[in-house]
């Protein structure tokens, strides 16, 4: 009888954190951009992971970048 391969979870459907580093590299923007980010309200506050490491939430990074490629789509893009 054939072994049942367990499915492997879609990313969209997993929840992931990034350091900050890792967030703003994808962001294209500098690590301390990315806290303004985040003060700022514009990107989800920070988890704690430990007493001296914190992440952003994956799907908070892609709503960022989404939100960002839909106000220069609005803007009629680059010129």
């Amino acid at each position: 009888m054939a072994q049942k391969v367990p499915a492997v979870p879609s990313p969209a459907t997993v929840a992931a954190l990034e350091k900050i580093p890792h967030a703003a590299r994808r962001m294209g923007i500098s690590t301390s951009q990315c806290y303004r980010e985040i003060k700022a309200g514009r990107l989800s506050p920070l988890v704690k992971l430990g007493p001296r490491a914190s992440a952003v939430p994956a799907a908070a990074v892609d709503s960022w970048i989404a939100a960002r490629i839909a106000a220069a789509s609005q803007q009629g893009g680059t010129k």
